[in-house]
């Protein structure tokens, strides 16, 4: 009677186990595989807006703060085009120089009075180019171009336009 229900193991019934087995850790190694590429691709896109973003935002932001008219100029320091943001402290002037230097969005901060050395200033954003023109009525137009050739321009103004 127990022979009735006894149940004779196949090689046909290891090979499938294994098998099932083996297809899973596959679709465990693609699924992997795949989930990296995207991870990859989004951080690439995350680093290309925030260079952008950045740049811009703190041009921007430096416009707003410096909101007098004749304040804020555009003129030439050591052959490079620079936004110089002029401001008074207890009582002394200093400038904020915005300027495009090898591969970077730079900043310096310095007393009005010295000698600005532009190889001293601070990395903002690596950046691919950085162009300003003046337009009618003291607009500014800022264009900025990332490392992997995406663009971004905008006009800004310093203080309430005539």
């Amino acid at each position: 009677m127990n022979s009735r229900f006894t149940r004779k193991n196949h090689s046909i019934d290891s090979l499938a186990a294994l098998l099932l087995f083996a297809m899973y850790v596959l679709f465990l190694l693609f699924l992997m595989l795949f989930g990296a590429g995207n991870y990859q691709a989004s951080v690439k896109s995350l680093d290309t807006n925030n260079n952008l973003y950045t740049a811009a935002s703190y041009i921007t932001t430096k416009f707003r703060q410096h909101d007098i008219p004749g304040m804020t100029s555009l003129t030439e320091l050591q052959g490079t085009q620079v936004l110089c943001f002029q401001e008074a402290i207890e009582g002394k002037d200093y400038c904020t120089y915005i300027y495009f230097d090898g591969s970077h969005l730079k900043e310096l901060f310095t007393a009005s009075d010295s000698q600005a050395d532009l190889s001293m200033g601070t990395n903002l954003a690596q950046l691919q180019d950085f162009q300003i023109d003046t337009l009618e009525n003291t607009f500014y137009r800022i264009t900025l171009t990332d490392t992997d050739g995406h663009c971004s321009s905008f006009l800004l103004h310093p203080g309430v336009p005539a």
